[in-house]
C-alpha cells in the first residue's frame, strides 16, 4: 500500500483526527486495486509500491519521479478513502453486532449530510484521477512502465479519452462519472457510426495517429473535432435509456420519483418523464447526425488532404438516389 500510517493520510483525506490505520487498511487496499492499478498499470504500481514499502522511512530511496507520482496518487486515494470509509466509520462491528457511537459533543451526521460529504469526496477523487492522467501524459518519458502497459493502451483507445475532454463536447454536471458510465457505449459508437461513415482506412489511420505520439495536421484536428462532437452526442443518445436503470440481484429498478431527503438540491429535482427522455435522445441524435454530416462534407471539400477517404465526385450522377444515404454523402 502507498500509505504506512493514518497520520500521513490526514494530509490527503478529510480526517479530523488520526484514525486507526488497521481499520483503514482494507479500504486503502481496495482503492488501490480498483481505482489506481487500472489507471497506472500493474507494472508501475508494483515498482512504486515495492520501493516505497522497502524504504526505512516515509520516502527515503525513492527517486524524484517516484515521489512526484506518489504525491499525485495520494491525491486520488485520499478522497476515495473518505468516500468509501465514511459509511463504514459510522458503525463499529463487534461480537455484539453493529453499534454506533455518539457523545454530547459529537453527534452522528444526518443521512443527507453523509450523502453530500461522500458526493463531494467522490467528485474530488474523480477530478484528481483526471489530473493524474494528465500528469502521466505530460511526463510519459519518466514513466515508461505506464506507457508500455495495457492500462495506457486502454486509456488512449478512444478518440475521447477522459471525462474532462468529454465535457468539452457534451457539457454535464458530473462529466467524469458520466464518461465512465457511458464509455462502453462510446466504443460501439466509434465502431458502428464513425468507422462506417468515414471508411475503415481513414478511421484506422486517424486512430493510429491519435493513439500514438504522431503529430496531426490542422485538417486532421478539424476533422477530429467534428467526429468527437458526433461521437459524444451519439453516445449520450444511445446511453440515456440505460442510465436510469439499475440491474442487480433484485432485477431491474429505476430512481423513485418520491423525494426522501431534506437536501434542497436533491428535493428540487425529480425523475424525467418518458417524453423528456425521448426529447433528449432525439436532440442528441440530431446533433450527432449534424456533426457527422458536417465531417463528411468537410472530407469531400478537402479530399486531397485525406487520400484514404473514398470520396464521391459530385459531378458524377448517382444511379440510385438512395445511395446518397450511405458512404460519403450522408449518415448511416
Amino acid at each position: 500500500m502507498l500509505f504506512k500510517d493514518s497520520k500521513k493520510i490526514q494530509d490527503y483525506a478529510e480526517l479530523v483526527s488520526e484514525v486507526n490505520f488497521a481499520s483503514l487498511k482494507p479500504t486503502i487496499r481496495n482503492i488501490e486495486e480498483q481505482m489506481i492499478i487500472p489507471v497506472i498499470g500493474k507494472s508501475l504500481y508494483n515498482n512504486l509500491n515495492d520501493d516505497y514499502n522497502g524504504a526505512m522511512d516515509e520516502e527515503s530511496g525513492l527517486t524524484d519521479e517516484q515521489k512526484s507520482l506518489l504525491d499525485r496518487l495520494r491525491m486520488v486515494i485520499g478522497p476515495y478513502i473518505s468516500y468509501f470509509y465514511a459509511p463504514k466509520g459510522e458503525v463499529k462491528l463487534s461480537d455484539a453486532g453493529l453499534r454506533r457511537e455518539e457523545t454530547n459533543t459529537n453527534k452522528t451526521a444526518f443521512q443527507y449530510q453523509v450523502k453530500n460529504f461522500r458526493e463531494a469526496c467522490l467528485a474530488e477523487a474523480e477530478a484528481q484521477t483526471e489530473l493524474l492522467l494528465q500528469f502521466l501524459e505530460n511526463n510519459k518519458a519518466d514513466y515508461q512502465l505506464w506507457a508500455n502497459d495495457d492500462a495506457f493502451k486502454n486509456y488512449r483507445s478512444l478518440f475521447i479519452k477522459t471525462g474532462s475532454e468529454f465535457n468539452e463536447y457534451f457539457p454535464s454536471q458530473t462529466p467524469s462519472k458520466n464518461y465512465w458510465a457511458m464509455r462502453p457505449k462510446m466504443v460501439d459508437v466509434e465502431a458502428q457510426n464513425i468507422r462506417t461513415a468515414i471508411g475503415e482506412e481513414l478511421f484506422d489511420d486517424l486512430k493510429e495517429k491519435d493513439t500514438s505520439d504522431a503529430s496531426l495536421s490542422d485538417q486532421e484536428k478539424t476533422l477530429l473535432f467534428k467526429l468527437k462532437k458526433a461521437t459524444a452526442n451519439f453516445t449520450v443518445s444511445y446511453s440515456v435509456p440505460f442510465l436510469n436503470i439499475r440491474i442487480d440481484a433484485n432485477g431491474l429498478s429505476v430512481n423513485s420519483s418520491n423525494t426522501r431527503s431534506s437536501d434542497d438540491d436533491l428535493s428540487a429535482r425529480s425523475a424525467p418523464s418518458p417524453a423528456d427522455i425521448s426529447h433528449l435522445i432525439a436532440a442528441c441524435k440530431d446533433t450527432a447526425k449534424f456533426w457527422l454530416n458536417d465531417a463528411i462534407i468537410f472530407l469531400n471539400k478537402n479530399h486531397s488532404d485525406f487520400p484514404l477517404f473514398n470520396w464521391v465526385d459530385p459531378a458524377i450522377p448517382v444511379a440510385n438516389p438512395l445511395d446518397c444515404l450511405n458512404g460519403s454523402y450522408g449518415m448511416i
